[in-house]
C-alpha cells in the first residue's frame, strides 16, 4: 500500500513535467511568431484562469496577503494583487523568450536605479553577494546583470534534486545561455559549494542567491517570526563581502522594466558570529520586505509565507520543550 502511495506522486510529477515541457516548446515557437505585446497576453490569461479556477487556493492566497499587509483591505485591490501574483507564476518562462528574441531592445529600454550603491559596494574589493526575493523577472536577472557588465554566479538547486528535473534543467540551460559568468555559470546546492563560494568571493567576484527560502534562521518577516535560510549572512561573515539587495521589476509592458539596487548591508567578521549573522539577516530581510511591499503583486513566494511562519513556530516550540 505504501509503495502505491509513493508511486502516485511520481506519476503525477512525470505527467506535470510532460505538460510543462510541451508548454515550453509551444511558447518557444510562438515567440518567433507573435510580437512581445501579444505574447505577454498568454501568461496573463493563464494566471487569471488559474486564480479563478482554484477557489480554495484563491482564498488562502488573499488571506496570506491580508495577514501580511492588513492595510490592504479593499476587496478589489486584494483581488487585483491576487491575480498579479498568479500571473507572475507563469511569467518567468516568457521573460526568457522575450530576452532571447528581443535582447537589444530589452536592454536599451531597461531603466537602472541605485547603481551608485553597487559601485560603492564594489569599491570595497571584497566581492559582491547579490540577494533579493523571488520578485519580478527573477529568472533572467542574472542574464541582465551579465549584459550590464556585472556577471555573477547564482546559487541554484540542482535539477536532479527537484521534482521536475528535465524541465528545471531546460529552464536553467536556456536562461544560462542568455548571459552568465562564463568562468563559473552556477553553483549547485549540495555539491560542496561553501569552499567554492568562499574562494569565489575572495577573488573579488560576485555570487547571487535569494533569501526567501525556508531554513532554520528565525527572522522577523511581515510582522511575525519566520524560518529562513541564513546562507547569505554566513557568506557575508566568512568573506567580508557586502550584501547588495536588488530586483528586476516589471512594468506595464514587455519592455517597461527596471533594475533596482535598493540597499547594501555590510558585515563585521570580527564580531561574534551568531549575533552578526542574526543582525545581517534582519537587515537583509527588512530591506527585502520593503521591496516586496513596493511590488507585492510580483512576489511569487506568497504561497510559501505561511510555511515560513509555521517553521519558526515549530523551531521555537522545539527549543522551548528542550528547555523544559
Amino acid at each position: 500500500m505504501e509503495e502505491g502511495v509513493q508511486e502516485k506522486p511520481k506519476l503525477l510529477f512525470r505527467l506535470l513535467e510532460g505538460a510543462f515541457m510541451a508548454q515550453f516548446h509551444v511558447i518557444k515557437a510562438l515567440s518567433y511568431i507573435l510580437p512581445p505585446s501579444v505574447l505577454c497576453l498568454i501568461p496573463k490569461a493563464m494566471g487569471i484562469a488559474f486564480f479563478y479556477a482554484r477557489p480554495g487556493m484563491r482564498r488562502r492566497l488573499l488571506q496570506r496577503i491580508t495577514e501580511a499587509m492588513p492595510e490592504i483591505s479593499d476587496p478589489r485591490e486584494l483581488g487585483r494583487l491576487g491575480r498579479e501574483v498568479c500571473v507572475g507564476v507563469f511569467m518567468p518562462l516568457f521573460d526568457i523568450f522575450i530576452l532571447a528574441r528581443h535582447g537589444d531592445r530589452y536592454m536599451r529600454e531597461l531603466r537602472l536605479e541605485g547603481m551608485d550603491l553597487l559601485e560603492e559596494a564594489e569599491a570595497r574589493g571584497k566581492g559582491i553577494i547579490f540577494t533579493g526575493a523571488h520578485t519580478g523577472a527573477i529568472g533572467i536577472i542574472h542574464a541582465v546583470m551579465a549584459r550590464l557588465g556585472k556577471p555573477y554566479t547564482p546559487i541554484a538547486f540542482n535539477p536532479k534534486d527537484t521534482e521536475l528535473p528535465r524541465y528545471v534543467e531546460t529552464l536553467e540551460f536556456c536562461s544560462g545561455i542568455l548571459g552568465c559568468d562564463v568562468e563559473e555559470p552556477v553553483f549547485f546546492v549540495g555539491e560542496d559549494i561553501i569552499p567554492k563560494v568562499k574562494e569565489h568571493l575572495k577573488a573579488g567576484k560576485r555570487i547571487g542567491l535569494t533569501f526567501d527560502i525556508g531554513g532554520s534562521g528565525i527572522v522577523d518577516f511581515f510582522g511575525r517570526p519566520a524560518a529562513l535560510a541564513t546562507g547569505v549572512a554566513h557568506f557575508a561573515y566568512d568573506s567580508g563581502a557586502p550584501v547588495v539587495l536588488f530586483s528586476l521589476r516589471r512594468g506595464k509592458g514587455p519592455f517597461d522594466n527596471c533594475l533596482n539596487v535598493s540597499g547594501v548591508v555590510t558585515c563585521d567578521p570580527a564580531a561574534d558570529r551568531r549575533s552578526e549573522v542574526s543582525r545581517v539577516m534582519q537587515e537583509v530581510v527588512k530591506c527585502g520586505e520593503e521591496i516586496i511591499r513596493e511590488i507585492p503583486g510580483q512576489w511569487m513566494s506568497w504561497f510559501g509565507l505561511w510555511s515560513f511562519w509555521q517553521g519558526a513556530r515549530d523551531i521555537m516550540e522545539g527549543k522551548a520543550k528542550q528547555r523544559g
